[in-house]
């Protein structure tokens, strides 16, 4: 498919850049608690109880920092580990009571910290535009993931 309008490879790019950087931006003046552990706990808001080797995966780090990260959560009483009823070997990490306020309450400072600099720096049909931009991520996400074979759990 052909890039149509004004949307090509360098609009491209620099779209990747900014919504890394806007994302960046707002963890930066918002999350008390380091990237990886607000990372982790929202892995485990979204998706339920997991292994420490789904986390990694999912965070595409080791094993052992997974573990360190998870040790570090359950000491804050964010995270608890439980067993696994399909694995009698096996440990599941959730999250807590606490550890979901802490999912919640980011959501929402991060949230609110962007609707209050939009207003601010945006205009009305800047605003209104940016209302759709939600939802057009999801449909390039929905693709992208389309695109790219599911990971064989046995692997």
């Amino acid at each position: 498919m052909e890039p149509s309008g004004d949307f090509e490879l360098d609009t491209a790019d620099r779209l990747r850049r900014s919504v890394g950087d806007l994302v960046r931006a707002v963890r930066d003046v918002t999350d008390a608690a380091p990237d990886n552990q607000i990372e982790t706990l929202g892995y485990l808001m979204r998706g339920g109880p997991q292994s420490i080797a789904a986390l990694a995966r999912q965070r595409r780090i080791r094993h052992q920092s997974m573990s360190a990260t998870v040790a570090e959560l359950a000491s804050r009483g964010l995270v608890e580990r439980s067993a696994d009823p399909s694995d009698a070997r096996g440990v599941l990490i959730a999250l807590t009571e606490a550890g979901s306020r802490v999912v919640t309450e980011s959501r929402e400072m991060r949230a609110t910290l962007l609707l209050g600099v939009a207003e601010i720096a945006l205009d009305e049909a800047d605003l209104a535009l940016l209302a759709r931009v939600p939802t057009l991520l999801d449909r390039l996400t929905a693709a992208l993931e389309a695109a790219v074979p599911a990971e064989d759990p046995g692997s």
